[in-house]
């Protein structure tokens, strides 16, 4: 039997420790929020995904957000990252320009 990728976590132990119930992040995988990797017939989670995952069941748990709004608000989060990208980029073009003029 090979040993789990490092990069994996178990659903059941990710479930069990988090205190949510393993069908809504089958939910979350089947809107796209998520990405559940199966192996030997055993469901993990890419560790990259943990924070995200905890923080969806934050929002659903906690402020009784479904899914639908958690698609929203991860829409609009991956908005924002492409934003202040943007104006990260935006930034570096005006320093260039501003230090090219200067000379």
């Amino acid at each position: 039997m090979n040993k789990p990728d490092e990069s994996l976590i178990s659903l059941n132990k990710f479930c069990t420790s988090c205190g949510i119930e393993i069908s809504f992040v089958q939910a979350l995988s089947e809107q796209g929020l998520c990405e559940l990797v199966e192996r030997e017939a055993t469901t993990y989670i890419l560790l990259d995904e943990i924070a995200r995952l905890e923080r969806f069941s934050r929002l659903h748990y906690e402020m009784e957000i479904n899914l639908e709004g958690l698609h929203a608000i991860s829409h609009l989060q991956k908005k924002i990252e492409d934003l202040e990208e943007q104006v990260k980029d935006l930034r570096r073009k005006l320093q260039r320009h501003e230090s090219s003029n200067l000379l």
